[in-house]
């Protein structure tokens, strides 16, 4: 087990415990029927070069990997078969488990228990990867299930180690870090095939990764996979916690072969699988204003009830909706009011004098610099037409008619007529089965069938007619 920078038993202890933090946020072992897929798409056996398991778990693609390379190869020499095939693995328990699971292949397949003990030694390495495994190299295969999470959500001190160590581009998630690193160190003729999250094809925040991965090799193979079946859990794991990711098996190739080519744009995995092929003449942004609800911060202090603000003089606030102030796809009465300041001058008295004493409840995003001001001021909205709502979590589009004057709050999407078309007309759109089929294919899974609707997607939806 590798020790922090420091080197002392303190720091040590620490980063075992941030180790074991990692390893019970992460561990989510692929069931075999998928890693024999994945292992089929790629030519490994054949030819001599190395494959590589970035973070093996329990040894499940190394396992069968092995068996491949003893069946194929039953003359291979303990030095080649060191040399063929290499696991990492960061965590203790996880790592033994790899080892213990190629120790049986080797006995199975004619070496002696002392012999398969030191092989499987060899083959699997305790270690992060990250930190310790190769930065440039020639790997034929690169093959696994590498760890999803955000950088913000991995324990000190290996987030201070991995922020120190790994490109910018690269730190958003574990998964980046690890597919970048990946692309480094395969040889141009190279192949990988693992089991991802999806949102790397797509998110924004990994565009210069796809770039940077997509500079080599393109896209030969991708298959979206059921998460509840795809995955099975080491004993450490927790019982009753279902992975909160939407897994698929992804298999890239050198671009010298025909593969789709790989680059900043964004690639939805549903839309691919279903052949949608959408040139349009226009987009929703052209034809209506798409704009993100703003976020008035804690509730209570700029959105307030309305008997809050009966005394205050009018014009003061105006009626603010959320999602819960929709029954059955039909608007009901506001019950809240959004109170409305503008930065160049202070609000009436009660107003003033409500803000102060409230706002020191205030969380500390939603502070301002401007102690009358909301943490996403409002005061240039147009609410002079009416609007639709769309709510920026659902199962599907669900745009609802919100009265001139009425302002969605708490980051829903709201929709302005700005072009051509009436809301009818783009009420429609929006119902429509094809700007549903369209949003299904490339709208960010969620859990229990929910979408999470973004204004850059909302933007992009095509203009069917």
């Amino acid at each position: 087990m590798s020790v922090s920078l420091s080197g002392d038993l303190f720091s040590r202890s620490t980063r075992d415990t941030a180790i074991d933090e990692l390893h019970a946020a992460t561990a989510l072992y692929t069931q075999d029927p998928i890693v024999v897929q994945l292992l089929d798409q790629i030519a490994w056996p054949a030819g001599h070069g190395a494959l590589l398991d970035t973070s093996c778990g329990d040894g499940a693609f190394l396992g069968r990997a092995l068996e491949r390379l003893l069946e194929t190869h039953a003359d291979v020499s303990d030095v080649e078969l060191c040399a063929r095939l290499e696991g990492w693995e960061i965590h203790f328990f996880a790592a033994s488990e790899a080892r213990t699971r190629l120790r049986r292949v080797l006995i199975d397949h004619g070496r002696d228990a002392s012999s398969a003990d030191a092989l499987a030694s060899q083959m699997i390495r305790c270690g992060d990867f990250l930190t310790e495994g190769p930065r440039r190299g020639q790997y034929q295969a690169v093959v696994g299930n590498p760890p999803y999470l955000r950088m913000l959500n991995v324990p000190e001190p290996l987030r201070g180690e991995y922020e120190h160590l790994l490109p910018e581009y690269a730190r958003a998630d574990l998964l980046h870090s690890f597919l970048d690193r990946c692309a480094a160190i395969l040889a141009r003729d190279g192949e990988l095939a693992m089991v991802t999250a999806d949102r790397w094809l797509f998110n924004e925040s990994a565009a210069r990764v796809r770039e940077v991965v997509g500079q080599h090799f393109g896209l030969a193979g991708l298959t979206r996979l059921d998460a509840d079946s795809a995955f099975y859990r080491p004993k450490l794991r927790r019982a009753g916690t279902p992975p909160r990711i939407h897994p698929v098996a992804v298999v890239l190739k050198s671009r010298t072969e025909v593969v789709q080519p790989i680059g900043r744009a964004p690639i939805y995995p549903d839309e691919r699988r279903a052949g949608v092929e959408v040139a349009p003449a226009h987009v929703l942004s052209e034809i209506a204003e798409v704009r993100l609800a703003p976020w008035l911060g804690t509730p209570g202090i700029f959105l307030i009830d309305a008997a809050v603000s009966a005394q205050w003089p009018v014009g003061t606030t105006v009626p603010a909706i959320d999602t819960d102030d929709i029954q059955a796809g039909v608007l009901t009465s506001p019950r809240r009011r959004a109170i409305v300041t503008r930065p160049e001058e202070p609000p009436a008295s009660d107003v003033l004098a409500h803000l102060d004493r409230e706002l020191p409840r205030m969380c500390g995003r939603g502070r301002s610099a401007v102690r009358w001001m909301p943490p996403e001021p409002f005061h240039r909205f147009d609410l002079s037409q009416p609007s639709l709502l769309v709510p920026r979590i659902a199962k599907t589009l669900k745009p609802v008619r919100v009265p001139a004057g009425v302002l969605p709050v708490n980051h829903n999407l709201s929709i302005v007529r700005a072009g051509s078309m009436t809301l009818d007309e783009l009420e429609a759109l929006l119902n429509s089965q094809a700007a549903n089929d369209w949003i299904a294919h490339r709208a960010a899974r969620l859990e229990n069938g929910y979408r999470s609707i973004t204004t850059r997607l909302l933007r992009a939806l095509p203009a069917f007619r």
